[in-house]
């Protein structure tokens, strides 16, 4: 019986490679220079990044290059080419914007901001495994040949969850050295329509790990000065985990009827802040609606805030096209400076007790569990994962 259910095991596997084109071989080499950049302990890089971004056919370039090291205690050192210096340590982010400025500090960063520079993002931060949304993993030919393995990886069209936002191509090109079997450059192509526009976004990162060391007692000395905390100095403070939600009046897209917080006091309340032309709000709204739909039995209150848009109409329409039923409220008055929005979508829960729970900024991968986690807590419901 064992013997029957692994052979069939690899039937099964290889006939899903086999549709897939998959070069198990190119993706031996992509786990082989994981695992070995992964030994290294501590490194030294270098790294190079080159964003464009292509629309209306005009191409904007953005170029940055650091320097980093991450030592065997997990404090990640970057040293940026302004002269700048980030110290990660103990979930805490250290910036000095100059080697006279002063140390600022604060818990509360977003990893994005620094995912891009990571050695470890050459080859994704989990060792590369066969995905499902892979066409095809193969070697490729190039003048390069003879020093570095060349591999593809293109991938089926992503869904982003919005007629907005249409792929049409995206696929990843990795170089490893033969040698050493270090990664030393990725190039990451992606193309789609936007609103019925095409855009293209490249992101080239070339990687080096140079042979000397750098001086242990770097991190130290980053903080031997004065250190200050950022968030004294921070103009964008979101709300307060455990402050009391503010009031507001607001008016019903759908009806034009007038509204207040109390329609929702007593509920577990999620709000999002959006607008029609913000493309993360267009594609973290259809998440907000799997989430209505999952507690529409629960004593949940969900919320849409648009906080710019003035046309009623236009936004009914959005709303009917995507098939969007989740309560909408626009002419939102003070709600941008009483909740302290800057950057969108923003979305909250408010717990029954009118105190906010979470505060969420931006559209991620992980954005909609976070949400429910964060609903079902409140609920005292059991996790849903």
């Amino acid at each position: 019986m064992k013997k029957t259910v692994i052979l069939l095991s690899i039937m099964i596997s290889f006939c899903y490679c086999s549709a897939q084109s998959i070069d198990t071989a190119a993706l031996g080499i992509l786990q082989k220079s994981y695992d070995r950049l992964v030994r290294i302990n501590p490194i030294n890089y270098r790294m190079t990044k080159l964003d464009t971004m292509i629309r209306d056919g005009w191409p904007r370039v953005v170029r940055s290059e650091v320097n980093g090291t991450i030592s065997k205690n997990g404090d990640w050192l970057i040293y940026f080419e302004d002269l700048s210096v980030w110290l990660v340590r103990n979930d805490t982010l250290y910036k000095k914007k100059s080697p006279q400025a002063t140390t600022t500090y604060t818990d509360k960063w977003n990893s994005h901001d620094l995912a891009a520079f990571s050695p470890y993002n050459i080859l994704g931060k989990e060792r590369p495994l066969l995905n499902k949304d892979d066409d095809s993993i193969r070697f490729v030919s190039g003048s390069e040949k003879e020093k570095f393995y060349i591999i593809d990886i293109i991938r089926k069209k992503i869904d982003y969850g919005t007629p907005d936002l249409i792929s049409k191509q995206y696929y990843n090109r990795y170089w490893i050295d033969k040698k050493n079997l270090l990664p030393v450059r990725r190039l990451m192509h992606s193309k789609k329509l936007e609103s019925g526009k095409e855009a293209v976004d490249i992101y080239d990162f070339s990687l080096s790990i140079p042979t000397s060391d750098t001086e242990a007692s770097a991190a130290s000395a980053f903080l031997s000065g004065p250190v200050e905390k950022e968030l004294d100095k921070n103009k964008y403070e979101t709300l307060k985990i455990g402050s009391l939600a503010p009031k507001f009046s607001a008016v019903n897209v759908r009806n034009g009827r007038s509204v207040s917080h109390e329609v929702l006091k007593g509920k577990v309340v999620l709000l999002d802040f959006w607008y029609l032309s913000c493309m993360p709000c267009k594609m973290l709204i259809p998440k907000i609606q799997r989430l209505r739909d999952k507690f529409k039995s629960e004593d949940v209150a969900i919320v849409g805030i648009n906080v710019r848009d003035t046309s009623a109409k236009e936004i009914r329409k959005f709303l009917k096209e995507r098939k969007i039923l989740f309560s909408q409220y626009y002419m939102a008055e003070s709600m941008m400076a009483d909740y302290k929005l800057y950057a969108f979508p923003t979305t909250m829960i408010v717990g029954r007790d009118g105190q906010v729970k979470l505060v969420e900024i931006g559209e991620g991968e992980d954005t909609e569990q976070k949400l429910e986690q964060a609903i079902r807590k409140e609920l005292k419901l059991k996790p849903g994962f």
